[in-house]
């Protein structure tokens, strides 16, 4: 009789339970974790330019620590790209939002200018309806409000409410490209020791398995954020021209959004429109705003993706969707970042599962001959 442990299916489930024990704890360590993981994301983006760096210095013999060296370069590069983007763009962000404020008024007075009309139109023509209509919007604004501002409530809370709350604030900030220079000074060394744990028997399919998995996250991670730049820079300058309030900050947005499917087409162009619909009404303007975010997102598929990203991770539309909106659900935020790239990387491992399913004796037994006529008519 087998060992139970070799039993295939009983190791699936147990790797099943550790996943979901691994989810759990990522839900219950999130706030904790968030910085190790930002930090984390930081130095694997940025490892592939330190390894050149490290290669190039340790072939013209520069420095007797060529990988300290290449670290504290791209440290340098990234400090003084950041001081020059804080100093350049702050300023402007400032005046857009100053300029915002001081705006609201005329903004509520307009966009009450612009609804009222509709309301006396619809509330003549259909009293008894517009009545419901606008108890149930009130009784729905009174219900989540509260629940929607609750845990920005909580976090300004725990964070400046006592001076431990704004310092431990102030030092994840510190903390996060701390943990990102020490990762990336170590991050091979941390790789080899992952390496060094998988038992002799399995290194050569793990091995090629996780080669498969870098290319993923290569192509699709460090694509992405490149992408997502490119885009937040072009859609802040853009918007910023076309006159929509607090362009600067609203572009950039939108470019984040693209990190994560569908999102820069469901939140990104409504709130440009919204903004620009309220700051002037202009139809022109509200044109020239879609043409732009059309433009961008046809060169960013067409164009930047496909140079930038590569090819696509084989995952169909539908798999995309449904892995954002599990992601969501489980982690919020963090999980619709996540969902695309966990996905790609179990995919790797789904024809592993498959071929594991079709050899085994559960799907097997009782197949007909290989010369029975009714196969392939089932």
């Amino acid at each position: 009789m087998r060992p139970l442990w070799q039993n295939a299916w009983l190791r699936l489930l147990a790797g099943l339970i550790l996943l979901a024990g691994l989810i759990y704890l990522l839900k219950a360590l999130g706030g904790a974790l968030t910085p190790f993981g930002i930090a984390f994301a930081l130095a694997y983006f940025l490892n592939p330019p330190v390894n050149a760096m490290e290669r190039f210095f340790r072939r013209r013999g520069f420095a007797k620590q060529p990988r300290a060296l290449a670290v504290g370069i791209l440290t340098a590069v990234v400090l003084a790209v950041t001081i020059a983007a804080v100093v350049v763009v702050v300023p402007v962000i400032t005046g857009q939002i100053s300029e915002t404020v001081r705006k609201l008024p005329q903004y509520f007075e307009t966009l009450r200018a612009k609804i009222e009309p509709i309301y006396q139109r619809l509330n003549v023509q259909y009293p008894e309806q517009t009545a419901e209509a606008r108890d149930r919007l009130m009784e729905t604004l009174k219900g989540h409000v509260p629940e929607i501002l609750a845990p920005v409530a909580t976090v300004l809370t725990l964070a400046f409410s006592s001076v431990l709350g704004f310092v431990l604030t102030v030092l994840n900030f510190v903390v996060v490209p701390v943990f990102a220079v020490y990762l990336l000074f170590d991050m091979n060394h941390i790789v080899a020791g992952i390496k060094d744990l998988v038992p002799h028997r399995l290194r050569p399919y793990l091995y090629s398995r996780f080669a498969e998995v870098d290319t993923l996250l290569s192509a699709f991670v460090r694509g992405q954020i490149t992408v997502a730049l490119i885009l937040g820079a072009f859609y802040s300058v853009t918007l910023t021209l076309c006159g929509v309030p607090m362009g600067l900050i609203v572009g950039f947005f939108i470019g984040l959004l693209n990190l994560i499917p569908f999102m820069s087409y469901v939140i990104g162009l409504p709130i440009a429109l919204v903004l620009s619909w309220i700051d002037d009404g202009d139809l022109t303007k509200l044109l020239i705003v879609a043409a732009v975010f059309t433009f961008g997102q046809f060169v960013e598929g067409n164009f930047i993706s496909p140079r930038i990203v590569g090819e696509s991770l084989g995952l169909h539309a539908v798999v995309i969707m449904l892995a954002v909106l599990a992601g969501g659900t489980l982690l919020g935020f963090l999980g619709m970042l996540i969902a695309v790239p966990t996905t790609a990387v179990l995919s790797v491992f789904w024809k592993d599962l498959r071929d594991l399913y079709l050899r085994s004796e559960f799907f097997r037994k009782g197949e007909p001959p290989p010369d029975d006529p009714e196969i392939g008519h089932a």
